[in-house]
């Protein structure tokens, strides 16, 4: 029986990494599962994860879900976004999770930029496109640090328990 649990632990835990370009999964309830999983059905009673996991994974979930916010907001403004625009990739994104999954966490925030640049702070094709691929450097980064946090999330947990 603790040889299935484990391979469900596993799974759940690549799930969570395929989460991260597949925005359907949700990648950090995943990662959530597979350790409660391990400690109420697979760890000996009373020596499951200690509280300073526990704490940790919160702290790092946390991190996980505002990863996308910030560094999307962060690269528009880096790519000379406005601050309308960065509070329109976060509706982008918002809003791609919900109206069309899995490519529009992507494509909404690109438009949504674009248009508030065009339309709102009357910018150039040019300058509000630049900002928009903001959105998209925001994406690709954001990827990158939910890999990052996923993996030591994980490490972390095989080294507590």
């Amino acid at each position: 029986m603790d040889i299935l649990l484990w391979i469900v632990v596993v799974a759940l835990f690549v799930l969570s990494i395929a989460g991260i370009f597949l925005p359907v999964l949700p990648d950090t309830i995943l990662l959530w599962v597979g350790f409660l999983l391990y400690h109420f059905f697979i760890a000996d009673p009373g020596a499951g994860l200690p509280s300073s996991f526990w704490w940790g994974m919160v702290a790092l979930s946390v991190l996980l879900y505002g990863a996308d916010l910030l560094t999307n907001m962060y690269f528009v403004k880096k790519y000379g976004g406005s601050k309308w625009s960065s509070v329109a990739a976060v509706v982008g994104i918002l809003a791609g999770i919900f109206l069309f999954p899995p490519f529009g966490m992507i494509i909404l925030p690109f438009v949504f930029v674009v248009l508030v640049e065009l339309l709102i702070q009357n910018q150039t094709l040019e300058r509000a496109v630049k900002a928009g691929f903001g959105s998209l450097i925001g994406f690709l980064g954001s990827a990158v640090v939910k890999v990052v946090l996923q993996v030591a999330m994980i490490i972390w947990f095989f080294i507590a328990r």
